[in-house]
């Protein structure tokens, strides 16, 4: 949960931090859309923060099992991400050997070839 939190927080940072585009900007005033400047943004993050903050402490033991969560799923993406590395090196380093295979094994019984029928139509139309 706080990871989820944690993420949007930071998005929100950087697309803050990016230039307004002054054609965009100027088709917000025309259609009289009101822009947000960095310090309000950053004014209503703080208000954001401290509403999470008082939201574990009105409902903790859903937070604990937030924390939970997002511990499982930060153990199962480094135990992924150790499998994904390991195949990797596996891969690079060549150590996979092709696989043997027998030769001579067919029988002459596996050599003959299947019975087909007639190749213009049904057996019996003459």
């Amino acid at each position: 949960m706080m990871f989820l939190i944690r993420t949007a927080f930071w998005l929100g940072v950087v697309i803050m931090l990016i230039p307004v585009d002054q054609e965009a900007a100027s088709e917000a005033r025309e259609a009289r859309l009101e822009t947000i400047g960095a310090f309000e943004a950053v004014g209503a993050a703080q208000e954001t923060l401290a509403d999470v903050g008082g939201f574990c402490a009105r409902n903790p033991q859903t937070c604990e099992v937030g924390g939970r969560v997002a511990t499982t799923f930060a153990l199962k993406a480094r135990t992924g991400a150790r499998i994904v590395s390991e195949f990797i090196d596996e891969q690079l380093a060549g150590t996979s050997q092709p696989a043997q295979v027998d030769r001579g094994t067919l029988t002459p019984s596996d050599l003959t070839p299947e019975w087909r029928g007639p190749a213009g139509g049904h057996a019996g139309n003459a």
